[in-house]
């Protein structure tokens, strides 16, 4: 087996939960807003989006107007802690993070939001977090499912895309990591897989602590 030498996280709904939450806030707000949002919205929206689906999503009567109240209050801890009072970490974050710290992994988050709102999610993790790169959204041209996202971290890491393990939740991002060359490992969160997006992917783990079981386990095979 291919050496991981770096570790790829995405960030809502891997490293915090924050779609289960968000998909709250979205229906509440929507409510507020006399939005409907359609059935398969929250499919759409998770983990990036394509240039077909950001067109179907704003055609939605009224959404510009919920937009604009979900854009100001996703970076308001306060507003967050409403839905998370007990915080926001998934389970395994920290563990996970100070293994690979210990054991020399590279560590890069490749978010399609934008960086302003993830280093408002890291904020709150006590202790902080040590990572090496963070990529979002405004940094790049394309978002996932394109791969541009987790190619330019393995760039400014300095490593290949087939030494690279991707931790996602989302369909996008797992499509995304098998364009770059990747290794993918699967957490669910709120998407359950359909049959395109099982074929793509390659590990499935239930919670962040048992990527440690997994990398040693690779370890010991290569």
């Amino acid at each position: 087996m291919t050496e991981i030498k770096a570790v790829l996280f995405d960030c809502d709904g891997l490293m915090f939960d924050t779609e289960r939450i968000s998909q709250q806030m979205w229906t509440d707000e929507a409510e507020q807003c006399g939005v409907t949002l359609p059935p398969d919205f929250f499919v759409r929206i998770t983990g990036g989006s394509s240039d077909e689906d950001r067109a179907y999503i704003h055609s939605i009567p009224g959404f510009d107007k919920l937009f604009s109240v979900r854009s100001r209050r996703r970076f308001d801890n306060e507003y967050w802690k409403q839905y998370a009072p007990d915080g926001l970490n998934k389970p395994g974050l920290t563990e996970l993070f100070a293994w690979l710290n210990e054991h020399g992994y590279k560590i890069a988050i490749c978010s399609s939001s934008r960086r302003t709102y993830v280093e408002t999610l890291i904020s709150t993790v006590t202790g902080g977090l040590k990572y090496d790169e963070i990529i979002c959204g405004d940094m790049v041209t394309k978002t996932k499912p394109d791969p541009e996202i987790f190619l330019t971290a393995a760039g400014k890491l300095g490593i290949s895309p087939e030494h690279c393990l991707v931790l996602e939740d989302s369909r996008q991002g797992i499509f995304a990591a098998d364009a770059a060359g990747m290794h993918s490992c699967f957490i669910q969160d709120t998407i359950i897989p359909d049959e395109a997006m099982r074929a793509k992917i390659q590990n499935e783990r239930h919670d962040l602590k048992e990527v440690i079981d997994l990398l040693e386990e690779w370890n010991r095979q290569c």
